[in-house]
């Protein structure tokens, strides 16, 4: 193999340094040139681990895919096993705030110290992935894929809960050979790339389905096909199926303005818990968790009741339902991003003005998507609130102009706020004139993209965002972005 000069790496790497250094790859998350299909594969992660000695086979590893529910389900699966007792790696994407959140022990975030180390142990290597295969550089989301996994193996993590990026067939998390795998509902979205149409999307995702592996599949709202295909690829893998909507009926109780009382019949046992998530979906996606818990206690991890009641209760993922002010006035965000995303959201928000006298006046709707969403879609759900729409852009590459959300806005017959018609200079001011115009009673939402749910939070709460710096190009030789 050649030999790599890694001289002209800095002696020492700032956090800042190593995340421009990492980012030098190629970002298919962030860079408006969206790829074809056909230019996925997965050689780059099996030879970039192999030089690695394959960190991701160190650690028994829980695969999870979907569209809509896939990091809630990763998140309450991993707050229950941590709760067990257990030392649990936990990667998911995308990040809100911090790249650092991507790769966490239970829910703490790997620290930059840590990361500016993982970098520079990994750089020789992904260099040597860049001159010796035969598919270029590795991209980003593969990089940090990889971090994460040797982090975990560095930290000799018990188990690891690791979310799909992308799909699922050509994902970069598709090298694991999991213990168990799960699919959460699946609906329409990245359809240039996964399909246009329910079965095409499912047959992606039912890609981790490994031979004789167990596969716990969430509800399915939408239809019966999504299931039907993911049956399909189960049995012809010999992997037994659990079908969650069957094997785990859920109740809700109880749903308030911070979480729901929910009741799940499993195999094992019957778990009573207080969510602190909002919505219908969220209790599909606690089923959908406890049949994978219930699961890894037949593959003989010890998880008890409390572990997993007390897990659920006080699992943290943000921006999903989230009320970040409760008082005049009320302001909730989301992460929805696509139309079936939207209706759920719809839905919940049917329910809480329903329940609350608090936010019984009018909606104010500020609405961001990013380029390659549905954002007619999305709008055409949001009719049913009868919102007044602040059309916004996020700080994300692919976010969608302005104009682009208000002439979606006028085609669908959703009011637009006029004064919000030209446009704001960031997320901040564009909330601040939401605040301006409601009355009491009003209901500020923001939703259309997880980086818009990021924004308003960081707004909201004082949070510095992470500024992604100028990429050191200079760091590396011949490590120019131009050529990838």
């Amino acid at each position: 193999m050649t030999e790599i000069n890694t001289r002209s790496l800095p002696d020492k790497l700032t956090y800042e340094s190593a995340l421009a250094l990492s980012m030098s790859l190629a970002d298919f998350e962030r860079n408006v040139n969206q790829p074809t299909h056909s230019t996925f594969h997965l050689e780059r992660m099996r030879l970039l681990t192999k030089l690695l000695g394959n960190p991701q086979s160190s650690v028994p590893s829980i695969h999870i895919a979907g569209t809509k529910g896939k990091g809630s389900t990763c998140a309450m699966v991993s707050s229950a096993l941590s709760k067990a007792g257990l030392k649990v790696g936990l990667t998911t994407s995308p990040h809100l705030h911090s790249v650092t959140e991507r790769i966490r022990i239970g829910f703490e975030p790997i620290s930059k110290d840590l990361f500016t180390n993982l970098v520079r142990y990994l750089w020789p290597f992904v260099r040597r992935v860049e001159v010796d295969g035969n598919y270029g550089a590795p991209t980003w989301f593969e990089f940090m894929i990889v971090a994460a996994f040797q982090h975990f193996q560095d930290e000799k993590a018990d188990i690891q809960v690791v979310e799909t990026g992308l799909g699922g067939r050509l994902d970069a998390t598709n090298i694991l050979s999991p213990i168990l795998t799960s699919i959460t509902s699946i609906s329409i979205d990245h359809a240039t790339i996964l399909g246009h149409n329910v079965r095409d999307i499912a047959k992606e995702k039912a890609g981790i389905i490994k031979e004789t592996v167990p596969v716990i599949v969430a509800p399915q709202q939408r239809s019966s096909e999504a299931f039907n295909v993911i049956s399909e690829v189960a049995q012809a893998h010999n992997a037994p199926l659990v079908d969650v909507s069957q094997s785990h009926p859920v109740e809700i109780v109880q749903a308030g303005l911070f979480g729901q009382s929910i009741c799940v019949t499993g195999n094992l046992s019957t778990y009573k818990f207080d969510l602190p998530l909002l919505g219908k979906y969220q209790a599909d996606n606690a089923a959908t968790a406890i049949a994978v818990l219930e699961s890894l206690v037949k593959e003989g991890y010890v998880i008890n009741k409390w572990a997993i009641e007390e897990g659920l209760s006080c699992v943290e993922w943000p921006a999903r339902l989230e009320i970040v002010n409760e008082l005049d006035p009320f302001i909730v965000v989301d992460g929805a991003h696509n139309p079936y995303s939207a209706r759920c959201l719809v839905d919940a928000i049917d329910l809480i003005k329903k329940s609350q006298i608090e936010s019984q006046g009018e909606i104010i709707l500020v609405f961001g998507a990013l380029k390659n969403h549905d954002c007619s879609g999305m709008l055409r759900e949001f009719l049913r609130l009868d919102p007044i729409l602040i059309p916004v852009s996020s700080r994300h590459p692919k976010a969608a102009s302005h104009i682009d959300i208000v002439n979606c806005a006028d085609k669908i017959g959703i009011l637009v706020d006029d004064g919000s018609r030209t446009g704001f200079e960031n997320l901040a001011h564009a909330m601040e004139y939401a605040l301006s115009r409601t009355r009491a009673k009003d209901m500020v939402l923001g939703t259309g993209s997880l980086s818009v749910a990021a924004e308003i939070i960081e707004w909201k709460r004082k949070i510095a965002p992470e500024l992604y710096p100028g990429l050191l190009l200079d760091t590396v030789a011949g490590n120019d972005p131009n050529n990838r």
